[in-house]
């Protein structure tokens, strides 16, 4: 007797972006394709995410929409049918496309349901040619050298060399060491008659990565140019591993008045970045607490600045008389002076005009401003994170009336604003500056508001406060930061201001400790912390890309160093001085500030005692 064999298992998958796919019609085709088989269905809706995308140009949101969507819904539907193949029908756009076949991962069964475009059908067309590949040219060398690649893949329609070739090296400062094509020998919009002859050019560009991962381990981007179909990029997408470079896809546009040009999307498969998780109930109702405290935060703030300018209206007194008081303002001679002078009074800050968002919960960037609504709003996930380095209330409070307070100064006279401050990044060292201004008046503003609190106590002990202060900022900064594998790099200006920071924290520490007098004055504080630290490490390698400048972490540095510039002295730890930078640099990549602070303080205490 015959034993019937098993009927095959599917997760119908549609990604819609460009137009909606409909259940009916994914149920006729794999019904056609497949009867009598085992379905689950899930449905991505990226259609509302897709023409942002598409008319912004800023990717990250529909990025973050096919993340959550597969750490919420494909993930676990996963664990729960093993062994079904997921079939898939897709309109997404190729840089969101490409995306999710890099989560669903090399392991993932796919096949695939295309759209004929001449009918509109969800269908592969009968009879049509065989789809002939081209296999791709690659180079005998080998070439350890660091540097880019650019892959070009056409399946619809021909990708140009000259242009993307152009493009890349207007983009990057680093070296372009392979290009190559892969290529059906026709492409056409409806070109495939199968899955097969999909699987072969996704496996032709299998080929590709591994190659520039054995003959050029130097390369660390990909830059993938593919007119292709959605299911193509899907497959292209799932064949990208860990061993692999970061891949930047890019979406394709044409229009009467730019012509034709490729724009940056989406950076996938790049290091050290932690898919998003599922929160918790208990985590999400803490989010919208912290969002209640900061609201009613915010208001007080403006209480106040109203005062504060009531008084220097009759007064007139600059921010530093209205957070100091005059007696301690005037001790305070280096605060007085430029730049510090040029700060704005909190009541000519964009913060009087704005409120605290708390319905929307989902932000790309973590935090924002939105021009429109004047609304400030806070991601349920990176206060999540937040909350996982500042457990207290009180701390956390504190943490995002800090992250304000340095907002509202970036918009008053410093004019640093989101629109303004693209491709601010080629500019750490300006960028040191403005941030370290904005901190330490985010501080002295934070010290008037609890100087007005019936609990002042920790106001008397000087250094411990502003410790815990820079404390507190500083696991803000990293909250920024957290999440996945150890960090592959680090913007170099990010760097420098931990490392400006936890040289304040030590500078404070010591003052107290060598006081004469039984603890550190509000004045002496201030003379410290007036003075921004000279102080940067060499020896990581450097690499540019996205309009910014990063130190290499995964790297063993070569001749590691840490300079410091103290009251016209110069100081070279690792060069004329013991110093452990690579254990630092460690430190940095785990993202453990207080082990990194801990590094420092042997430096510190040498030229500071």
């Amino acid at each position: 007797m015959t034993q019937a064999s098993a009927p095959e298992k599917f997760i119908l998958l549609s990604q819609s972006g460009l137009f909606p796919i409909a259940h009916e019609d994914m149920a006729r085709a794999a019904s056609a394709y497949h009867p009598g088989c085992l379905q689950r269905e899930l449905q991505l809706d990226l259609r509302e995410a897709s023409a942002h995308a598409l008319a912004s140009g800023d990717w990250s949101a529909a990025r973050r929409a096919v993340d959550e969507a597969f750490a919420a819904r494909i993930e676990p539907v996963r664990e729960q049918c093993p062994g079904y193949t997921f079939l898939y029908f897709g309109s997404a756009p190729v840089p969101l496309a490409f995306h999710l076949g890099t989560r669903l991962g090399t392991g993932a069964i796919i096949d695939i349901v295309p759209r004929d475009h001449a009918t509109g059908a969800w269908q592969w067309r009968e009879r049509a040619p065989r789809a002939e590949l081209v296999p791709a040219t690659l180079p005998d060398e080998r070439d350890r050298s660091e540097g880019v690649a650019i892959v070009r893949v056409s399946s619809s329609h021909r990708v140009d060399p000259v242009l993307t070739r152009e493009l890349v090296r207007e983009q990057t400062y680093e070296t372009l060491l392979f290009e190559v094509d892969i290529a059906l020998r026709a492409p056409a919009e409806d070109a495939f008659s199968n899955v097969a002859e999909m699987c072969a050019l996704a496996a032709e560009f299998r080929r590709v990565l591994d190659a520039i991962g054995e003959r050029f381990p130097g390369i660390r981007r990909v830059h993938l140019f593919a007119s292709v179909q959605p299911g193509v990029a899907l497959l292209l997408g799932a064949q990208v591993s860990r061993m692999h470079p970061e891949i930047q896809t890019y979406q394709y546009r044409r229009d009467g008045d730019r012509g034709a040009r490729h724009e940056p999307a989406l950076v996938s498969n790049g290091r050290g970045r932690r898919p998003p998780r599922v929160l918790s109930d208990d985590e999400i109702q803490r989010a919208a607490q912290d969002r209640v405290h900061l609201s009613e935060d915010l208001e007080r703030m403006k209480g106040f600045a109203d005062n504060a300018s009531e008084r220097s209206n009759a007064t007139g007194d600059t921010w530093l008389h209205q957070v100091l008081g005059a007696r301690e303002s005037e001790r305070a001679p280096a605060l007085q002076a430029p730049p510090w002078a040029f700060l704005p009074p909190l009541v000519k800050t964009e913060l009087m005009r704005t409120e605290i968002e708390r319905e929307i919960t989902s932000v790309d960037d973590s935090f924002c401003l939105d021009a429109d609504s004047k609304r400030w709003r806070l991601d349920d996930r990176w206060l999540a994170q937040l909350a996982e380095r500042l457990p207290d209330d009180g701390e956390r409070r504190c943490a995002l009336r800090l992250l304000l307070l340095h907002e509202a100064a970036h918009r008053g006279p410093q004019g640093l604003t989101r629109a303004t401050s693209q491709g601010m990044g080629r500019f750490p060292k300006v960028l040191e500056e403005i941030d370290y201004h904005a901190d330490l008046w985010a501080m002295l503003h934070e010290r008037a508001l609890e100087a007005l609190q019936p609990t002042r106590g920790e106001l008397g002990d000087v250094a411990g406060y502003f410790c815990k202060l820079i404390g507190i900022a500083t696991e803000t900064m990293w909250a920024f930061d957290d999440g996945g594998e150890p960090l592959p790099e680090i913007q170099i200006r990010r760097l420098n201001r931990y490392l400006i920071w936890y040289w304040q924290w030590l500078h404070l520490k010591v003052a107290g400790q060598s006081s004469g007098s039984e603890r550190l004055t509000l004045a002496e504080a201030l003379e410290i912390l007036s003075s921004r630290p000279h102080i940067e490490l060499a020896g990581p390698r450097i690499r540019a890309h996205d309009q910014r400048v990063f130190y290499l972490l995964e790297d063993r540095p070569s001749v590691p160093e840490l300079a410091v510039y103290h009251e016209g002295k110069l100081f070279r730890f690792g060069h004329t001085l013991p110093f452990d930078i690579p254990t630092l640099l460690s430190a940095i990549a785990a993202r453990d500030g207080e082990a990194a602070l801990e590094i420092l303080r042997a430096a510190a205490e040498h030229i500071l005692r």
